[in-house]
């Protein structure tokens, strides 16, 4: 269905990039291939595909104690259950079911159908009619998309509610939920055929250039199985026309007790839980007809359940295999792999020790070509290394790689020539040092975060561990085992793992370009031949250096402090103006955050066009005076230290988290950012070789149209939002840089929040002698008003055109009402709420009765820093032949909420996951330092953080009707449609 991370990106977030959406972008070609289950298949944890039925726990024999923490069940009919408490956040918890079956076990007359099933699980059970299930748990607090979910991939299926509340009726109605979606989904023709249009859409957004480039390339490396014909999408035939006894056949073949995980953990007692899962338990839900609900002990479990398909086999090369894709859209994309025929090696404290060599190892070449990445100088952008085992078929030593388009052979020639290096010459000690504290610093902290580990991320860890078969221990065992296995991690070693891996079958080449080449394979053959011709030299060893900045001079003094007491945290002042507020918490043990702000950020006048946006991009690339970057990186392997600017709408930043061990080494860091930056090119001449790339990424899906050129429309072209254009790019020097930023850094009133395991004290002094040292700051800032100044389009009825490279049969239709600012807080959080009430509606119109998106965009966007500026945005990526439609759709909802047509259920419903999001962000410490962040500069952001609730709750049906009568007119709406390049009209 959907991924819960995508579904906060492309709702209430997306259109919030701005600065921070460039770092995720310069990795989105990685990012699009490992982090979304239903478009790749591939999760971590879903290495192995087996021939039987069951996945047993591997504590039972791997030798290795699982974390004491959690207590195993397997029911008679071998149903396995994991019950984990923990308090992280207080009074939730987490609810995964998950089987061990995927896409990969579909017929042919199947393909899709497993996905398919998963979102059938919200169209109607037994006891839970169709359209009824979403809004009971939203009732509860869940919103749908990040509390309440699914995923599919080619070997694993799962459903997860993130419970905001551990009462006894929340428990209860999640565990019903669940026990209804594995055995008790109707699957009526009717809504069958109302949810294909959905899946449509879902296909429509998962087809990307990456997309098909990941089953081309599947299809290269593994030609005689089927995991490139079994992508979770499947085929629209089948999408289109599967009967309904196509469904129950994968149903009732597939969700079976065997191959089913429960697993449970939050603020819960286990004995409550176990009795509820293995017995069942009586409940009252208002409007269902359901007084006692079944333990899972009664899912019959079917004697001849189907075990896992033959999915073909995998067959040894004795030869290098070349291979190539094309797509205009796709980024330049090297992928060097060496594959052995074999099956999973299974958990021990010795298989350990072996990944972590052959990890030691690859993690040393990729080291090796970050640095000349660093440069700005290499003909790749971005490339990592993995060994894994692929579906139980095969072992894969791996490098992907993202190039500049033009320069690909250079590319391949320098991948090829860093691993022959390795194989030839070896590695340094210095080198293998730098790893290892790396990895022992990563043991550390794991250990020392140990008692605030995050319910919902242990529940996802736990059911990892189960399908990949591996055991999940508790850091503080990781420790032990480090410690006890380290005379095995040897240089010598090493060396041994790497050579093993490489050199164990001939090299498999697959390059995807976006300009057609005449005979690829036979182009990609002939740059590895030419690169093969080359001779490699060892490495000179770089040697160790010292950090040059660790004295700004005497500590400074304190002249005032206040403990803000309702909200606990203390407000400081240092004589040389240096304000800082800090709160001590134990909600992440042994982490620190940290924010620094100073000056105008957005609002300095640019000396460029986009000039902000380019500097957040390339600032830290240019290292510090005494240090370009890669000695940075090698300076803190093993250290928990960031740096980085943000470029906001009014204000610079460096924001950072790390450790009690490292917080001194990480406020010298920041602090030297301030006095000396180093102004390198290096950092420009990287993101100038990756930006035309990330622009292509762009161009293929409407919604990143929407964010990165649409976005500049909305504010009549203001160059400071969207992507840079090429032009900008190429116009910008670190002249512009030290223009738009030098004058705040060395002067510019600077405040510095800190929020974590620290206290106040030590926070104050290490502060004091860092921060607090610097010379004098200005007592004020410009409050550069004209910049402040943003005009919104003029309304349109006839949507403005903006073409991008997406399918024919992709469009998107964009609405967007302006609503004005947010300064008045009561107002915004009303504003909030209509946003909220409308995207109920949106949902349940253009998703479930009309089939026809995937999940509509509804996002409130008032802001606070510019006067009467903001806007509603109703983004709907659809089919392009129903773009138009849309229009008429969308302002039909509008009406009915400006004409009352709102219920106080549909309030509540919009209320409470709201209310909830703000009682768990009590608890979390990125959002305490972002909510008292500045908050001396501007005290009023206080008053809106005490408010927000109590506001929340005092909003009305009457009150946003009457918002949607004064801003939900269509005369009033800005509309864009994104159509693909061959079938818009014109283009604007």
């Amino acid at each position: 269905m959907m991924n819960a991370a995508m579904i906060r990106g492309n709702s209430m977030n997306i259109v919030h990039a701005g600065k921070g959406l460039l770092a995720s972008l310069m990795f989105l070609a990685l990012a699009a291939c490992a982090d979304d289950p239903a478009q790749t298949g591939q999760r971590p944890a879903e290495e192995a595909a087996r021939s039987g039925i069951e996945t047993e726990f591997a504590h039972l024999t791997s030798g290795i104690p699982a974390d004491p923490g959690m207590r195993f069940g397997q029911l008679d009919n071998g149903m396995r259950y994991v019950i984990m408490p923990n308090s992280t956040p207080s009074g939730t918890a987490a609810l995964r079911l998950v089987f061990n079956v995927g896409s990969l076990a579909e017929a042919e007359h199947q393909r899709g159908l497993a996905h398919f099933i998963e979102h059938m699980a919200f169209n109607g059970t037994t006891n839970v009619p169709e359209g009824e299930m979403i809004p009971l748990l939203e009732r509860y607090g869940l919103a749908f998309g990040p509390d309440t979910n699914a995923f599919t991939g080619q070997q694993v299926v799962g459903y997860q509610l993130d419970l905001p509340s551990v009462e006894e009726q929340i428990l209860k109605t999640g565990l019903f939920l669940m026990r209804e979606t594995a055995t008790e989904m109707v699957m009526d023709p009717d809504a069958i055929d109302a949810e294909r249009g959905v899946i449509r859409g879902e296909m429509r957004f998962r087809d990307t250039p990456i997309q098909r480039f990941l089953m081309s390339y599947y299809g290269f490396l593994y030609p005689d199985t089927l995991v490139s014909e079994r992508s979770p999408i499947g085929t629209l035939d089948v999408i289109n026309n599967a009967p309904r006894e196509a469904f129950i056949e994968y149903y009732e073949d597939f969700y079976v007790p065997q191959r089913a995980l429960l697993v449970v953990t939050g603020d819960v007692d286990a004995d409550t839980i176990e009795a509820m899962i293995r017995d069942g338990f009586e409940i009252e839900l208002p409007g269902l007809e359901v007084s006692a609900v079944d333990g899972f002990s009664t899912w019959e479990a079917p004697a001849d359940a189907p075990a896992h398909p033959d999915i073909g086999t995998v067959s040894a090369v004795d030869a290098p295999r070349f291979g190539y894709f094309h797509d205009p859209e796709v980024f330049t994309l090297i992928n060097y792999d060496v594959v052995v025929p074999g099956a999973s090696r299974a958990d021990s404290a010795q298989a350990r020790v072996d990944s972590t060599l052959r990890q030691l190892g690859n993690a040393i070449v990729q080291r090796r070509l970050q640095s000349q990445i660093n440069s700005g100088l290499s003909p790749l952008v971005q490339a990592s290394f993995s060994y894994s085992n692929d579906f139980d078929l095969a072992h894969r030593a791996g490098v992907f790689a993202v190039s500049s388009p033009e320069r690909w052979r250079e590319g391949l020639a320098v991948i090829e020539q860093e691993v022959r290096r390795a194989m030839e010459h070896g590695f340094s000690q210095a080198e293998l040092d730098e790893q290892m504290s790396n990895l022992r610093t990563s043991v550390r902290n794991s250990v020392n975060a140990a008692r605030t580990r995050r319910t919902p991320q242990l529940a996802d860890g736990i059911w990892q561990g189960w399908l990949g078969e591996t055991t999940l221990n508790h850091p503080s065992w990781q420790a032990e085992w480090l410690e006890a296995s380290e005379d095995q991690l040897t240089l010598e070693n090493v060396e041994a793992a790497f050579r093993a891996i490489w050199a164990a079958a001939p090299p498999q080449i697959y390059v995807a370009v976006n300009e057609p080449l005449e005979d690829g394979e036979a182009a990609v053959r002939q740059a590895w031949q030419e690169s093969q011709s080359t001779p490699v030299d060892p490495l000179d060893d770089a040697g160790a250096t010292e950090f040059a900045y660790t004295d700004f001079g005497p500590a400074g003094e304190v002249v005032s402090r206040e403990h803000v007491e309702d909200l606990d945290f203390h407000q400081v002042v240092f004589a040389n103006g240096v304000r800082l507020n800090v709160k001590q918490t134990d909600f992440e043990d042994n982490i620190i955050r940290i924010r620094a702000e100073f000056g105008a950020g957005d609002l300095t006048p640019q000396p460029t066009p986009a000039a902000g946006t380019i500097l957040g991009a390339v600032f830290g690339g240019g290292g510090l005076e005494a240090h370009d970057r890669d000695e940075l990186q090698r300076l803190f392997a093993g250290r928990s230290v960031g740096y980085g600017l943000g470029v906001g709408a009014d204000s610079f930043s460096f924001t950072s988290a790390t450790t009690p061990e490292d917080f001194e080494l990480q406020m010298q860091v920041l602090t030297a950012f301030m006095v000396a930056p180093g102004w390198r090119d290096d950092g420009l001449s990287q993101f100038r070789s990756i930006a035309e790339e990330v622009r292509r990424g762009q161009n293929a899906q409407a919604v990143q149209v929407a964010v990165n050129r649409v976005s500049r429309m909305l504010r009549s072209g203001d160059p400071r939002w969207g992507f840079p254009e090429r032009a900008e790019i190429e116009a910008f020097t670190m002249d512009h840089a030290r223009a738009l930023v030098a004058e705040a850094l060395s002067s510019a009133p600077l405040e510095i929040t800190i929020v974590g395991d620290i206290t106040p004290d030590d926070a104050i002094a290490m502060t004091a002698s860092t921060f607090g040292a610097l010379p004098a700051r200005a007592e004020s800032w410009p409050d550069y008003d004209d910049a402040r100044q943003l005009r919104f389009p003029d309304p349109r009825r006839d949507p403005a055109i903006v073409e991008f490279n997406g399918q024919a049969d992709s469009g998107m239709a964009n609405i967007y009402w302006p609503v004005g600012d947010a300064f008045d807080a009561r107002r915004a959080r009303a504003l909030d709420l209509m946003a909220e009430v409308y995207n109920l509606k949106a949902t349940e119109r253009f998703r479930e009765q009309e089939g026809a998106t995937y999940s509509p965009i509804v996002s409130s966007q008032a802001s606070i820093i510019f006067p009467e500026f903001g806007f509603l945005w109703v983004g709907l990526d659809v089919d392009r032949s129903e773009v138009e439609r849309m229009y008429g759709i969308a302002d039909e909802l509008a009406a009915a909420m400006a004409s009352g047509d709102i219920s106080e259920d549909e309030l509540q419903r919009a209320r409470q996951p709201v209310l909830e999001r703000l009682s768990q962000g009590m608890e979390s410490n990125p959002m305490w330092l972002g909510q008292i962040s500045r908050s001396q500069t501007y005290p009023e952001r206080l008053d809106r953080l005490r408010s927000a609730v109590e506001d929340y709750n005092a909003v009305t049906v009457d009150e946003i009707t009457a918002l949607a009568a004064e801003y939900l007119l269509p005369e009033r709406a800005y509309r864009v449609s994104i159509l693909p390049r061959a079938a818009a009209p014109a283009s604007e």
